[in-house]
Order: C-alpha cells, then sequence, then structure tokens
C-alpha cells in the first residue's frame, strides 16, 4: 500500500537514539513487571513445593538493538517491544530433569502460553547447545491491569535445570559474547564433550533420586512393619503378647546392583578396597531389607572381620533381634556403644532387646542415656512408654507416649497405644 510506513532494518538504523529514548522510558516498567511476575512465580513454586530458584533479568539496549536489527531484516516490526518478547526475560531453575516437567505443567495450569520451544530438539546430532525450555506466555490480567500499556506484551520463561543453567552461562560467555564467527573444531569438540557430561550428569542424577525414592518407600515400609510389631499391646505387669522389634535405622544407600542369593566368602587383603567393601554393605543392607536374614548375618560377620564399626555392630544386633536371638542383639549393640558411645539409636535399640528379657531396669536405663543425649527422639520414649507399661506405671506410660505424639504428631503406634490406655482406664 502507498504511504505505508516501513519499520524495517534502514528505519531502525536511522531511529536508534529514538529507540533507545523509549526504552530507557520504559525501563521502570520492565523492572516492576519482572518483579511482580517473580513474585507470583515464587508464591507458585512454593505452594506446589516445588524446590526452584527464579531468576530475571531485563534485556539490555545493546542486545535488544542487536535482536531488532537482526530480525528487522526480514519483517516490519513496528512495536519492537511487543515483537521483541524476551525484553523481559526469566529462568526457573530445578534440581533434576523430573522437575522441568512439574514446572512447566504448573505454569501452563496458570498461564496463558503463546508459544512453546524444546531448544534439544532444534539441535542436529552434530550441533551443541544448551537444552531448555522456553515458554512464551502473556502477561496475566491482574498485571497488565496494574501497569498501563502491556496487553499485548509477553514474556519469556525458561527452564532448566542446574547443570543445564551452568551450561548455558559459560557456553553465552565462550561463544555467544565472542566476535569470533566460527568455533574452531578443537574447541567444538571439547564444548560437545562437555555438554555429553553434563547431559549425563543430569541423567545420572535422575536415575540416583528415583532409587532413593523407591529405597526411602521400602525403608519406611519395613519400618512400620517393625514399629507394628513393637506396638503389640502388652499385657500387663511384663506379661507380653508378642515380641517387639526394635527401631530399624533408617539409611538411603547409593544404587547397586541386586544382591547375589549366594555369597562368596571375602579375602581380607582385597577387602582394603573401599569399593569393595560398599558393595559388601550395601549387599548385606539389601539382604537385611528383603528379610533374608541369615544371608545378612553372614555378610554383615564379614565386614565386622575386615573392618568392625558401630554402624555394622548395630545392624547385625537389628537381624539378630528379628531372629529373637536377643542375648546375641545385646552383645552387638553394647559393642556398637564401646566404638561410639553417643549414638542413640544404638541405646534404644539395646533397651528394646534388654525389655524382650524383662529386664526392665537395663532397659530403662538405655532409654534414659539416649534421651540425655537427645531429648527429642520419638522412638526412644515410646519403647520406655511400652516398659512403664509392663512394669505397670501407667501414669508414666501415658506421659511418654505423648511425648513421642508431640514430637512426631503422625506417630500411628503411639497413638494406638495411648487410646489402649485411656480405655484400659475407663474400664
Amino acid at each position: 500500500m502507498a504511504g505505508e510506513m516501513n519499520y524495517r532494518l534502514d528505519f531502525w538504523i536511522e531511529n536508534k537514539y529514538r529507540l533507545q529514548t523509549q526504552y530507557e522510558r520504559n525501563r521502570k516498567k520492565f523492572y516492576k513487571i519482572l518483579d511482580l511476575m517473580t513474585r507470583k512465580f515464587e508464591g507458585l513454586l512454593e505452594a506446589s513445593g516445588c524446590n526452584a530458584q527464579v531468576k530475571g533479568r531485563i534485556k539490555s539496549f545493546d542486545a535488544l538493538y542487536r535482536k531488532l536489527l537482526q530480525k528487522s531484516q526480514k519483517d516490519s516490526i513496528e512495536f519492537p517491544f511487543d515483537y521483541i518478547t524476551d525484553v523481559v526475560g526469566m529462568r526457573i531453575v530445578v534440581p533434576f530433569l523430573e522437575d522441568l516437567n512439574s514446572v512447566e505443567k504448573l505454569i501452563r495450569d496458570h498461564f496463558e502460553i503463546a508459544d512453546t520451544k524444546y531448544k534439544s530438539r532444534e539441535l542436529s546430532i552434530r550441533e551443541f547447545g544448551y537444552d531448555s525450555i522456553h515458554l512464551l506466555i502473556k502477561l496475566p490480567e491482574e498485571i497488565t491491569k496494574k501497569i498501563k500499556n502491556t496487553q499485548n506484551m509477553k514474556i519469556e520463561i525458561q527452564l532448566r535445570t542446574i547443570l543445564q543453567d551452568a551450561w548455558a552461562e559459560v557456553e553465552h560467555e565462550l561463544i555467544y559474547k565472542t566476535s569470533i564467527d566460527k568455533v574452531e573444531d578443537t574447541i567444538r569438540r571439547k564444548m560437545i564433550a562437555v555438554n555429553a557430561t553434563l547431559s549425563l550428569g543430569d541423567t545420572i542424577f535422575q536415575e540416583i533420586r528415583d532409587y532413593q525414592r523407591r529405597r526411602y518407600r521400602d525403608i519406611q515400609e519395613r519400618h512400620k512393619k517393625l514399629m507394628d510389631k513393637v506396638s503389640t499391646i502388652p499385657e500387663k505387669m511384663g506379661k507380653l503378647k508378642e515380641p517387639a522389634q526394635p527401631i530399624e535405622v533408617e539409611r538411603i544407600e547409593t544404587p547397586a546392583e541386586e544382591p547375589k542369593k549366594k555369597f562368596a566368602s571375602v579375602n581380607t587383603a582385597d577387602t582394603k578396597d573401599k569399593h569393595q567393601l560398599n558393595d559388601l554393605l550395601v549387599e548385606a543392607m539389601n539382604a537385611h531389607l528383603e528379610n533374608r536374614l541369615t544371608d545378612a548375618v553372614g555378610l554383615y560377620t564379614q565386614l565386622i572381620l575386615v573392618s568392625p564399626n558401630h554402624f555394622i555392630y548395630n545392624h547385625r544386633g537389628l537381624v539378630y533381634f528379628t531372629l529373637s536371638e536377643y542375648n546375641k542383639a545385646i552383645s552387638d549393640f553394647s559393642k556398637a556403644i564401646e566404638i561410639e558411645p553417643r549414638d542413640i539409636r544404638v541405646y534404644t535399640n539395646r533397651g528394646l532387646a534388654f525389655r524382650m528379657l524383662k529386664r526392665y531396669d537395663d532397659s530403662l536405663r538405655d532409654f534414659n542415656r539416649s534421651l540425655e543425649l537427645n531429648p527429642l527422639w520419638p522412638d526412644t520414649f515410646y519403647g520406655r512408654s511400652l516398659t512403664y507399661y509392663d512394669l505397670g506405671d501407667i501414669q508414666h506410660a501415658l506421659e511418654d507416649c505423648d511425648k513421642a505424639i508431640s514430637l512426631k504428631p503422625d506417630f500411628k503406634q503411639a497413638q494406638r497405644f495411648k487410646q489402649f490406655i485411656l480405655n484400659q482406664q475407663m474400664k
């Protein structure tokens, strides 16, 4: 159409200072948008329980101008602050790959999405570059009402893991900001190697997290079963209906291969290798967790022969306890205490073992020592509560039960035991 203004490259070369004046006039508005959006994202992420860091920046005028000149070679751009969609840019950085999907869904649920780009999909197998999810969102109405002339404005949200973000920052300095047009092959190969290493790191971190989650669920389930056995309501004056079980140490191990059903004896000379010892420990823990108790005793015994420590003695004691070999359990717990006299869990476990043998004075002595070291351990209060009940001391049993529940409000076994005591008192 005749007389139509052409806002292409030549126009913006001639009107650079006019654009810069507009930029400076709008700078406060950009920072206001950034502040409001940062608060909104932080609130959403906190409410969702997502561990993420929100970053933001305002594009510098020089960077904006360079991008405008590049884009205006093809398009006529009348309103550059609406056309350049990353004038206000934000980045949400998360620890793990799975968190990217969670945050992307959160954003899609709360904002209108104008465009989505998955950067890794734009690269060929021979190219390198940062992996990132870019979401172009329209400003929410609550913000456009507060800030005039922003109804057509969009902002770019980048989602990255911590490693992806580290790569992008360094690559930006080494490649994007340099005046070198072509990356030399030697440098390119090095960059590809680093990129591949970081990508592998993200994958491995996610695998470890998945493994830990599965292991934690397994340990929680085993601990629940043990505590349910501990919580068998005892009869008065020391007559127990069923054996109690000690509090198992909750521990999350590193990923390992499935343990073999048969285990070979360990050569003492070979076990100087820490990796071999760690593998043997994980195998012993797995055997214990899977209730292969004979295997677990054998594996823990081999470890004790070559590298005795209080942790292994405590765990072998737990296995002996499960096997109802209470004197052996007490012997192992005592050796663990000799090595590390400040581990409250071992005192609690030995206290439960003494209780099974109706050695109540010794049992209370261990529970008291555990609470001296840490007066905030709910399992110890609960174990002592059961012991007081065995002795017929209902008042102290109820007091300790209340303390256990106060420290751990979701302590179901303690809640049931308290209700049992109250019901008994009402009869």
